[in-house]
Order: C-alpha cells, then structure tokens, then sequence
C-alpha cells in the first residue's frame, strides 16, 4: 500500500468513526436513563419509539458491524482489518446530519390550516368539509382554541336534527355541535419543535391511553396564537418522506 493509499484509507475511518461517534451521542442523548448505552441496543429501543430513526435501522446495524471491526479488531497503528467505502463514510454522514439536525414539525404539518368560529353557521362547515379535503377544524372564540370539530360530530349532530325526515340549518351554529364531540386530545407545539419531540408526544399519549387526535402548530406552541400548521395521525406517515429526501 502506497502512503496515499494508506492515507486516503485512515481518512475514510476517520470520517466514519466521528459520524458513527455522532449519531451514537444522539441516541445516548435520547435515552438518557438507561444504563446500557450499548449502541445497537439504543438503537433497537430508540427506533421501536421514532418512526424516524427506524428509517434508518438496518444501515446502521451494518455501520455497528464495521465500526467494531474498525476499532476492536485494529491490530496496527494506522491499519485496519476493514476499510469504510467513500460511499459507506458520504452515507453515515448524511444520516448523522439528519440525526444530530432532524427536521421541525413544520416540514410535515399541512402548510394551511382552516379555521372556524364558535358562530360559523354549521351551513358554512358543511360546504368547507365538502369543497375541501379538511375532516378537522379547530374552532375558535376571540382567537383562542375552543374544541376540535370532526366529521363523526357534525354527523351525530345532523342525525339528532332530523325532524320529520328533514333538518332546518337555519340559525345553527358550530357551537352546537360540541356536545356532540367526544373529549379530543389535542396538543400544541411551537414551530421550531423537531420530529423526535412530537414524536415522543405521540408516544406519551399511547402509553398513557390516550389518543392525540391532532397537534396545532403555533409560533410557540400557546393555544393563544394563530395556527401555522396541524398535525395529525395521518401525517406522521410523512416522515418516512422526509429521510429519504
């Protein structure tokens, strides 16, 4: 091996020891009570919670095969049992830049969010859900949230109205149909929060039994502001988008 070779080769291991280093600090820092810090075992329990990070698992559960040939099985100075490719060292860089910078929620929340009043006539509702693809709405009073409107509570609404075969949406309003909402779960997160944090909210949720029906994207996260995005089940499905971009 020339001393190029040699040293176009500790570079390569290099590069990859600090990336492999770097997303290893991450999932440290994401289970930070637990004990074994093994990393394929952070891996595997990290990745079973963030949907994120499982885009990932079997790359980097080939990374942790040769990252302990790199270091445990070196049997020289400045050699190494298993060199990294250019392509293996670009690819953990680029998952480890994705892993210590994920994402803000921003990059999966619906980019506009309809909004309707406590006085909107339940007339007006209907025609937004049916000209629109929202089965959602948050309904506010003088700017603050309220409850979250759904289809299943505009329809059991409309089933207790019939009368004589017809219903009269004269004078009624989305106040009305709030009695017919059974309690949502629904959180708001400030836009600069990242992926793993939702998705931790998310997680919370599940184990405490509860479903989170959607998440309001505010400036900081205060059910007091204007919404800049929502978030719900169904859009977490856009995270596997996201890594692979």
């Amino acid at each position: 091996m020339t001393n190029k070779e040699i040293e176009l080769t500790h570079n390569l291991a290099e590069r990859f020891e600090v990336a492999f280093n770097q997303i290893h600090g991450v999932l440290k820092r994401m289970n930070p009570h637990e004990y074994n810090d093994a990393f394929m075992k952070l891996l595997t329990e990290t990745s079973q919670k963030h949907r994120y990070i499982q885009n990932f698992f079997y790359e980097l559960r080939q990374f942790a095969k040769l990252r302990n040939a790199l270091v445990h099985e070196k049997l020289k100075v400045r050699t190494y049992i298993a060199t990294p490719s250019e392509e293996a060292v670009t690819l953990i860089e680029k998952i480890a830049s994705l892993l210590t910078r994920p994402p803000a929620v921003t990059n999966i929340a619906s980019k506009s969010v309809a909004t309707i009043d406590l006085t909107t006539p339940i007339e007006e509702v209907i025609q937004l859900m049916h000209e629109s693809s929202y089965n959602q709405l948050p309904v506010y009073e003088n700017g603050v949230f309220v409850f979250l409107l759904t289809e299943d509570g505009l329809t059991s609404w409309l089933a207790s109205s019939i009368r004589n075969g017809t219903i009269d949406l004269n004078g009624h309003t989305a106040s009305e149909i709030q009695d017919y909402e059974k309690e949502h779960n629904v959180a708001f997160l400030g836009r600069n929060i990242n992926i793993f944090e939702l998705e931790d909210m998310y997680e919370d949720a599940f184990q405490s039994h509860r479903k989170l029906e959607a998440v309001i994207i505010t400036e900081t996260g205060s059910p007091l502001e204007k919404p800049l995005g929502i978030i719900t089940t169904w859009d977490l499905i856009e995270i596997d988008l996201i890594s692979e971009k």
